[in-house]
């Protein structure tokens, strides 16, 4: 902290000598004044106006007027506005006022886009390949429950996967593929100018399920990552830098991309009111599908013998009741609802956006469900004409009620459980308001569902506060100081409560289990920016240095009660009770430098920056870690007829990703005692003194085209990242006291294409196709492992895991493929979890007031490791466990030769041939993400019926992930039981059965 004072302290003692010199009004200008309107004659407000070779610039009012200083002979103004079509007008030097008309850049080729902490560019000089979500994509979409949802099928390059059906979230986004083995996985999220908390906290199911072992949290509680929190409805735009080469300037946290949120501001003029109120449901998008029985299936089978078989079939071998279980426990269709309403305005000083949510969704599962409440306040001040104050302040509450599903050890998780239950056995509740014991399995899914407490309640603030002041403006030069300050703080509370009648509690000999967690989290990001400009006829230059510190804070605590007293769920009514507390406490500081050039009449680009960071999760604390970039770029203008640009650009860059907190620690467990006296042990695993941050070096080109007077973009972008110094493990010498080492060894590489075709191929009249279409793939290869090779994640090779070895794939998944001569086992690569491709369509059609939307997301060629399937077999209950008896051979060593029908000899391969491959699966799909139909309401009538207050009116249908076509066998093979990781994703266990969402909307702009 004390350097980072020091270092604004010399950024504004710079700022102030810069300020002291001759800041005198210079000589032979003039004001120039005009409007600017859009096509339909609408006044434009906020676009910006810049006189071109100068740094003057202004920014129009709500009415479209402006006026700005500009040279006293003729001058060329810009003119640039999100959504619209750069304009450049000539304005003589006989001429004081301009009138001019913009154009919508609906394939938003010219938009601007941010480069630094605090530059942007307009694209059609970008030099690297950022992706972006419009509010209009976010509005028109169905409703979701995090933002991730609204960028799936839109960005290339980006693997936006959820990891169940369970509502609330829980979505991992990887872009441009696997950046590290045991390292962060996430991008860097930035709202605002403050970097935001995605942090995924369990929830602690473990207690229950036992899916790890202990009374520990699990990877495998299904937990939800907290950008969920956040209101889609609020934001403006999201860009997205993908690799190193455009966020070096975010350093050692930046090397999984960086997603920068800009969230709505207030518009100076008329006061406008919006109102959106959504209706829908949810519903079961897919079934796993069950085996039906007969009576002698269910004898062969050893279900039941014929005393018992009259309690469940008739005399003809059918069931008496054929239960569809999947139906019972997920065929909820409650009603769900969305309110949303906001008010901005304000005039050529102040303005104000704020906005308010209320959103419940109620799970296809009783007692699950997601809400969020959140209000929003959005404040811009203007002190005279150079200095300008703002605020954001974002209030919200999520609960997230995601019942009781992935992986266990307890045959507790209804999917578990499913397997080894027959359809025809009853397990609905009883008139007595009882459920009968499962005679099958440890647990009835249905009593489950009705009595255990899986509850997740957030509180969140997050608020900001930005500053900008022009210390000088001139004709030719600009200097400007920034500064942001924000807090993101939130608290979890997780309630778990299983009741001592559940059937599954007395198994463990202490009947009734309460866990609490309670756990908070603080960052807090200072950051503060110095920015010259310096214009001439030739160039354009921006020069920035600033300084940024960062402070997180994160307390996680637990209380686990077991055996409670008369069933009451209080932590302190249990007669064995554990407490289990994490801490870790971040402060990282950084320094950046950026230069970026325009010459050649504003067709080369040229930039260059670097940054210089220090974290105490390395093993130096004090030590700095560089990251530079450079870039450029070259456009060719109007080259024929039809090819109206073409742009060549090239980028270079590193960025870092920090050691995980307390991977340089030598960890000691202090709640260990010997003959009752307490005492520190030694854990097996020692850090090294040496450790630091992964470094990832990026280089990525392009080919940009314009063509057909902007109505169609072709963007093409191949690129290389190299990680070394990997975090890895090492086995050391027992002589040491030690088994593994933490260290910095290796290095992998991944490659990748993406391109992105954008166009409107019909404009004509009141009918118009706006179409963009994405497609990426990337490989990535081990090129130096100074370990031996070793698996990460899954269960093993006998179930499938991810093996890490030199010369493969990072996401490669190897399984036993049968025995050798010896009985030993095989190992094999048998798939990999990074697709061949995938390829996002969208679609915009517009007739009148009607517009139809829709956005496919196809994933081609991924492997998913299908252990619920296995778990199927192994209780005979699969469908097909008896389809297709025919004669077929094992692959165990003799080769045995067995008749079995499929899914029996999937398990019996498994068990005697050694052979995980039935269970291995291509989880290649299409999926329909989203479909709207909206009809935007005739102005007249929408004022005969509500009334002249009203501006415009329009009502809508969607739906989301509507359906899924895939060969898969599972629920669905956007899938991941241990949530997000870098590495060990696409493994099926169990999971929250996937739904599809159908919604009526109304939207009111007052």
């Amino acid at each position: 902290m004390k350097r980072f004072m020091s270092a604004l302290l010399s950024l504004t003692l710079a700022a102030a000598l810069f300020a002291s010199a001759d800041v005198s009004a210079q000589e032979g200008q003039r004001r120039i004044s005009g409007t600017v309107v859009g096509e339909l004659g609408q006044p434009l407000p906020l676009v910006i106006v810049r006189a071109v070779g100068t740094s003057f610039q202004t920014q129009t009012n709500n009415e479209g007027r402006f006026i700005i200083t500009a040279p006293s002979g003729e001058v060329e103004l810009r003119f640039e506005n999100f959504g619209y079509r750069t304009q450049t007008v000539t304005v003589p030097a006989s001429q004081s006022s301009v009138s001019v008309t913009m154009e919508l850049d609906v394939l938003n080729i010219e938009g601007i886009v941010v480069t630094g902490q605090a530059t942007t560019v307009a694209r059609r000089n970008l030099a690297n390949a950022v992706a972006s979500v419009t509010t209009e994509q976010i509005e028109k979409a169905p409703p979701a429950a995090s933002i991730e949802n609204f960028m799936q099928g839109k960005i290339a390059g980006a693997y936006i996967e959820q990891n169940s059906g369970a509502p609330g979230g829980g979505i991992q986004v990887r872009l441009r593929g696997v950046s590290t083995i045991n390292g962060e996985l996430e991008p860097l999220y930035v709202i605002d100018g403050v970097v935001a908390s995605n942090v995924s906290i369990a929830n602690g199911l473990n207690v229950v399920s036992v899916s790890a072992g202990g009374s520990n949290a699990s990877s495998q509680d299904d937990p939800v990552n907290r950008i969920a929190d956040i209101n889609p409805n609020d934001i403006e735009r999201i860009e997205i830098l993908k690799g190193a080469s455009a966020s070096a300037l975010y350093g050692s946290r930046a090397a999984n991309g960086v997603v920068l949120i800009t969230t709505k501001r207030g518009r100076s003029g008329q006061r406008q009111i919006r109102f959106t109120q959504r209706f829908g449901t949810f519903d079961l998008n897919n079934k796993f599908g069950f085996r039906k029985w007969t009576r002698d299936e269910a004898i062969d089978a050893g279900l039941v013998d014929a005393t018992t078989a009259g309690q469940y079939f008739r005399a003809d071998g059918q069931p008496i009741n054929n239960f569809d279980l999947e139906e019972l426990l997920a065929g909820r269709n409650a009603l769900s609802w969305e309110s949303d309403a906001s008010i901005s305005g304000g005039d050529a000083d102040t303005r104000y956006f704020l906005s308010a949510t209320w959103k419940d969704d109620a799970g296809i599962i009783d007692h699950t469900g997601f809400e969020r409440q959140g209000i929003r306040l959005n404040l811009n001040q203007n002190f005279g004409d150079r200095f300008r104050l703002n605020t954001s302040t974002n209030l919200l509450r999520s609960k997230a009620e995601r019942g009781l599903t992935n992986n266990d050890n307890s045959g507790t998780s209804y999917y578990m459980v499913f397997p080894f239950t027959p359809s025809f056995v009853d397990l609905r509740k009883q008139p007595d308001g009882t459920f009968p014991a499962n005679p099958f399995e440890r647990s009835n899914p249905l009593q489950t569902v009705e009595l255990f407490q899986n509850d997740e309640i957030v509180w969140r603030l997050l608020t900001s506060v930005s500053a900008e002041y022009d210390l000088y403006q001139g004709e030719r030069h600009g200097l400007q100081v920034l500064g942001t300050a924000g807090v993101d703080f939130f608290t979890q509370k997780n309630i778990l409560f299983a009741p001592p009648e559940l059937q599954f509690e007395p198994n463990d000999g202490l009947a009734g289990t309460s866990a609490l967690s309670n756990s908070t989290n603080r960052d807090i990001t200072l950051t503060g920016n110095l920015v010259y400009t310096y214009n001439t006829d030739d160039f354009a230059s921006t020069a920035t240095f600033g300084v940024q510190y960062e402070d997180r804070d994160q307390d996680i605590a637990r209380t686990v009660a077991r055996g409670l007293t008369a069933g009451q769920p209080n932590v302190n009514a249990g007669v064995q009770t554990s407490v289990n507390q994490f801490r870790s406490i971040v402060r990282d500081l950084g320094f950046f430098l950026q230069e970026e050039l325009l010459l050649l009449d504003e067709r080369l680009l040229v930039s260059a920056g670097i940054r210089a960071d220090r974290s105490s999760v390395n093993a130096d604390p004090n030590n700095f870690f560089w990251y530079p970039k450079a870039a450029a770029s070259y456009r060719f203008d109007n080259l024929t007829d039809w090819l109206d640009g073409l742009k060549l650009r090239v980028a270079w860059g590193e960025s870092g990703n920090q050691p995980m907190y307390g991977q340089k620690f030598t960890p000691l467990i202090a709640t260990s005692n010997i003959n009752s006296i307490a005492g520190v042990v030694v854990a097996g695993i020692t850090g090294d003194p040496g450790l630091k941050p992964e470094r990832q070096r990026e280089i990525e080109g392009g080919v940009d085209l314009t063509l057909f007077d902007g109505n169609a973009q072709v963007e093409i972008t191949a690129f290389q990242k190299n990680i070394t110094d990997l975090i890895l493990q090492r086995t050391v010498a027992p002589s040491t006291g030690f088994g593994t080492q933490v260290f910095n060894g290796g290095e992998a590489r991944v490659r990748g294409l993406e391109i992105g075709v954008f166009a409107t191929p019909i404009q004509r009249g009141d009918f118009s196709w706006v179409s963009r279409t994405t497609y990426f793939r990337d490989y990535s290869k081990v090129l130096d492992l100074p370990v031996p090779a070793f698996e990460t994640g899954g269960f093993g090779t006998g179930l499938g895991a991810f093996r890490i070895e030199e010369g493969a794939s990072l996401t490669q998944i190897v399984s036993t493929v049968g025995q050798d001569a010896n009985g030993d086992p095989i190992v094999k690569n048998v798939g990999d979890a990074t697709p061949d491709f995938r390829i996002g369509f969208s679609n915009t059609f517009t007739w009148g007031n009607w517009e139809l939307g829709s956005v496919l997301d196809w994933s081609h060629g991924a492997t998913v490791i299908n252990l619920t399937r296995l778990l199927a077999d192994a209780g005979q209950n699969s469908a097909d466990f008896n389809a297709n008896v025919r004669t077929r051979t094992l692959s165990d060593a003799d080769k045995t030769q067995v008749e079995l029908g499929d899914g029996n000899f999937r398990f019996t391969n498994w068990v005697q041939g050694n052979d995980t491959r039935g269970y291995i699966e291509d989880g290649s799909y299409l999926k329909i993400r989203e479909l709207s139909l909206s009809y935007n309401l005739p102005q007249a009538w929408v004022r005969g019926v509500l009334g002249q207050a009203v501006e415009s009116g329009r009502i809508s249908v969607s739906g989301r992930n509507l359906f899924t076509f895939t060969d898969y066998t599972g629920v669905d093979p956007e899938v991941s039981n241990f949530g997000n990781q870098p590495i060990a994703r696409n493994i099926d266990v169990a999971p929250f059965p996937p739904s599809r969402s159908i919604w009526f909307a109304v939207d009111l702009v007052f």
